[in-house]
């Protein structure tokens, strides 16, 4: 069998819909702004200064009450930020871990009854190889099998047949941060010996919060050999399981087939991603890329092609419809006085399939490159799947470039900026009530939810205005809940999109009428099938309505807002 590739879901490529009627006024941004009973959802605050875990058995006892009771709306104040100090899971996600142990028999070995070691884990489509596949334990495999041998390296990962190059490589970019790593790994998981019962847990950010997953250890194998992603060190199994995990979160390893790596980055990290494509990449992304890389972002960049035919490199040594890790931008003085712009990439795959072009490992152009430059390059010819190339081929040869910060980046400039305040909030398109669709029709479009952003003044100790402008700088995140894990029943994601209109009245929806006679401020531009979809924006002090949309009317999903500011804002849902 060959390797698995895949970068996007083959039944919806992207698609950018903007509205097919004009609109009762042209849109312009005025700003330079880059079944059953339904309960109400509850809002979200992001304040970095509560204890973690305090937060999390708040949030957890609230997301309870907002269970019970119907109609109640609330605030509730967690942290999304990705940091060592998260590396324990919350207190009462330790309490559960130890139920589970504890109902285990003595000498007995965990086994998930929620993904089991079955078809069903496998696929959602049977698949002839199933038969020949045996479920094992990394102690069945190995003597001494460890979770981490000497910490984690985007050099661990190796993929196998399972086409997750998407997740992979974004696994691989947030590698090289092995502080950050610890949250998604808790430390001290043994997979043998003292301590071990067959358990094993991993964390991810969805819709708003960080979440545990846990697993048993078995791993499909065929003939002794791990069938999906391994490590490079036979004793090491992050990456195997880690897949299993986020593959529990989907419903089957066959889900995770196909798919965006900056939807994986932000399960990862909880931060903002946004894609670029490189037909139409700005003049001065070359130096966007450089200084997101060297202020920690986590890139990513993806081929053109169908994963689901392409298993074999093109002769130039890259894969058509494959997820590389962007691991290095680099701009070096050469021997001849010339600058080189060079951009590093690393094939999931983890082998000797690499870029056979200008600057590959062997290349010619080497020589004109002094040894501590190699060096502090880290330049080796080990054919291990990571090669350098220039920033020219590299607009050539990808399609796209998808970059995640750990916090919002509010002057586009790739690096994070800290965020006054940050507040998310739970929403819902109800088919039939409140899902109103594009502006196309607005007498439908104003059932939408509509949310109410106020811009503050700031503390007199706050300077977070610019100059005589009075403008604050936001960020306005809409993303819509993921719909992979309901691929097998033929769910695909949303055309979805917001509108930012100014308004003088904070207690009221704004009408139709409104719609027809103003302009917006702002939109997040063409509706698209994307999870998350952001903006930038430059706001002065005052009212704004925030209203979501997906592109057809009546399509139901539930929704996540999120906004950061520089400074100090409201946030709430309009009645």
């Amino acid at each position: 069998m060959g390797n698995g590739i895949g970068v996007l879901s083959p039944s919806q490529p992207p698609l950018y819909r903007k509205n097919n009627l004009k609109d009762p006024l042209k849109t312009r941004n005025w700003f330079n702004s880059t079944n059953g009973i339904k309960k109400a959802l509850p809002e979200f605050i992001v304040n970095s200064h509560v204890p973690l875990v305090a937060v999390r058995e708040y949030n957890q006892e609230r997301l309870r009450s907002a269970e019970r009771t119907k109609g109640e709306s609330f605030d509730l104040t967690i942290i999304n930020s990705v940091d060592g100090s998260g590396s324990r899971i919350p207190l009462g996600e330790e309490k559960e871990l130890k139920r589970i142990v504890s109902e285990l028999g003595f000498g007995k070995l965990f086994k998930d009854p929620k993904f089991p070691s079955a078809g069903s884990s496998l696929y959602f489509t049977r698949k002839s190889v199933e038969d020949k596949i045996t479920w094992m334990r990394p102690h069945e495999l190995i003597d001494d099998p460890q979770m981490l041998v000497d910490g984690v390296s985007r050099n661990d990962i190796v993929q196998g047949i399972l086409g997750d190059c998407w997740f992979l490589s974004s696994c691989a970019a947030l590698a090289q941060r092995p502080d950050l790593m610890k949250k998604i790994i808790p430390p001290n998981q043994p997979l043998y010996g003292r301590g071990y019962r067959g358990i094993v847990y991993f964390r991810f950010w969805r819709f708003g919060r960080w979440i545990t997953v846990y697993i048993d250890d078995f791993l499909p194998t065929i003939d002794g050999h791990l069938l999906y992603s391994r490590c490079t060190d036979s004793r090491e199994f992050w990456v195997a399981l880690l897949e299993k995990a986020y593959a529990k979160l989907h419903g089957s390893y066959e889900a995770l087939e196909g798919g965006q790596a900056m939807d994986a980055l932000v399960d990862l990290t909880s931060g903002l991603a946004e894609r670029y494509d490189l037909a139409d990449a700005p003049p001065d992304l070359y130096h966007f890329l450089l200084k997101a890389s060297s202020n920690g972002a986590f890139i990513t960049c993806s081929r053109k092609g169908d994963w689901r035919e392409a298993t074999t490199a093109d002769p130039n040594g890259l894969v058509p419809g494959h997820a590389y890790t962007v691991s290095g931008v680099a701009k070096i003085l050469l021997s001849s006085g010339e600058d080189a712009l060079l951009v590093r990439i690393r094939n999931p795959w983890g082998n000797s399939i690499e870029w056979t072009g200008k600057w590959n490992d062997k290349d010619i152009s080497w020589k004109k490159v002094d040894k501590a430059t190699k060096d502090r390059l880290e330049w080796r010819q080990r054919g291990d799947g990571e090669f350098w190339m220039s920033y020219d081929d590299f607009l050539k040869e990808f399609e796209e470039v998808s970059i995640c910060t750990l916090g919002p980046d509010f002057d586009g400039d790739g690096i994070a900026d800290k965020p006054g305040q940050v507040k998310a909030i739970l929403g819902e398109w109800e088919e039939g009530k409140t899902a109103g669709g594009s502006r196309n029709d607005l007498s439908k479009f104003v059932l939408n939810p509509q949310y109410l952003l106020c811009i503050e003044k700031p503390n007199n100790n706050q300077s977070i205005f610019f100059g005589s402008s009075k403008r604050c700088s936001v960020v306005i995140s809409l993303m819509q809940k993921n719909h992979r894990s309901k691929i097998s029943s033929g769910s695909k994601m949303l055309q979805i999109g917001f509108v930012v209109y100014q308004t003088s009245d904070p207690s009221k929806r704004l009408p139709a009428e409104h719609f027809m006679m103003n302009y917006d401020i702002g939109t997040s531009g063409p509706y698209i099938n994307y999870r998350e979809v952001f903006k930038r924006f430059e706001l002065y002090q005052g009212y704004y309505v925030i209203i979501p949309a997906t592109f057809e009317p009546n399509c139901a999903s539930n929704f996540l807002i999120r906004v950061y500011s520089e400074g100090p804002f409201q946030l709430r849902k309009l009645p």
